[in-house]
């Protein structure tokens, strides 16, 4: 198949996400298999336009205006159906895309369109701009243009199964690169830190309820080392309150992580906390979980479905106490936490990139067999 795939994240943009990680991992699978994949991306400070990473041509569309965050967003989306409509294609793939979600490709083409949902987040958007981001979602979803979607959790589908009744749903997760299955049963839990890993967002990853569990934690005399692993827009809130409330001993934030040193600190931890308000699936979890590392989350829509009582341990959002009794029973209970880090290894098998690779191949050729 040709297979053109609209995605406004990108992989070597520095405040790229989770998103552009999937667009890369499972097409440059397709590729080796024949199919031919161009990447339709945003542009950014720095980019090239045109290039090809293993079988993968990538097109950096549209323009920045620096002084407003939102205009790469507007000009890509502006950009992308007429150079959709100049490419010769069996079939398009787009990404749900901030801030209005849809991109309106069905407009743009007779063949099929493939929606995935990695991102849900419109009230973010309509605070910061205050425009109706999600009304424009929902009216162009009530006009039946699109058909076919693949969403990352059963909480997702039942949502867009809600919204758009007459639509074909799959459920695919996100996956892993094999050089994450890293677990030494020898070595099982004997990190003497607890890792939190992510953006460093105080609303969405709830860095916030983090800070007041270890002050918590701190107060009662039992607050283990607590390492905080990547960037954003939170860290100076991050620091002031760890200065302020005389966190420093026990709280390291060590700045954005990759490559190996993101493998050192995920083996060496003893378990992961993810006290999110909000996640479209939970990436850290899923990697720590191939490191044979248990993981305490919030009990929110998504998160939930990766983390299980097996592996894991789920606290309702908000309540300092129930964290932190939680995050000093697996701090003090080596044979518990071993347990369920193995079997965090066990469960992580399931979310290798090549069986999501094979099964997103399915979905294309099945769609495009229909039509």
């Amino acid at each position: 198949m040709k297979i053109l795939h609209a995605d406004t994240d990108d992989l070597d943009n520095p405040l790229a996400g989770g998103q552009p990680v999937r667009t890369y991992e499972v097409n440059r699978r397709l590729a080796a298999n024949n199919h031919d994949i161009t990447v339709l991306t945003a542009t950014y400070s720095g980019a090239i336009r045109r290039l090809e990473k293993d079988g993968v041509a990538y097109r950096r569309i549209g323009f920045r205006l620096p002084c407003s965050g939102l205009s790469p967003h507007l000009s890509f989306l502006m950009a992308l159906g007429p150079t959709i409509k100049s490419i010769k294609h069996d079939l398009i793939v787009e990404e749900f895309t901030p801030p209005v979600g849809f991109c309106a490709l069905p407009l743009w083409t007779r063949k099929p369109v493939i929606s995935i949902v990695q991102w849900y987040f419109f009230k973010d958007w309509e605070k910061r701009y205050k425009l109706p981001f999600e009304s424009i979602m929902r009216f162009l979803a009530g006009r039946g243009y699109y058909k076919y979607f693949i969403v990352q959790t059963e909480a997702m589908a039942t949502h867009f199964r809600n919204l758009m009744p007459a639509s074909q749903i799959w459920v695919v997760p996100c996956g892993l690169d094999r050089r994450y299955f890293q677990f030494d049963h020898s070595m099982a839990n004997t990190g003497e830190y607890v890792l939190f890993l992510g953006r460093l967002d105080i609303n969405h990853k709830g860095l916030d309820w983090l800070l007041d569990t270890w002050q918590e934690l701190q107060r009662v005399g039992c607050a283990p080392p607590l390492i905080i692993a990547g960037e954003g827009q939170g860290r100076q809130y991050l620091e002031r309150r760890i200065f302020q409330e005389g966190l420093c001993q026990n709280i390291k934030l060590v700045g954005k992580v990759t490559g190996e040193e993101k493998l050192r600190l995920l083996r060496d931890c003893k378990f992961l906390v993810m006290p999110s308000r909000q996640e479209t699936f939970g990436m850290a979890a899923l990697e720590a979980m191939a490191s044979g590392k248990a993981v305490i989350a919030s009990d929110i829509e998504h998160l939930n479905e990766v983390v299980q009582s097996s592996h894991g341990r789920l606290v309702p959002f908000g309540n300092v106490q129930a964290l932190a009794a939680t995050i000093n029973e697996l701090n003090t209970d080596f044979a518990q936490c071993s347990i369920l880090g193995k079997n965090a290894y066990i469960q992580s098998a399931n979310y290798d990139w090549d069986k999501i690779a094979v099964r997103q191949e399915q979905i294309y050729e099945t769609v495009v067999e229909m039509r």
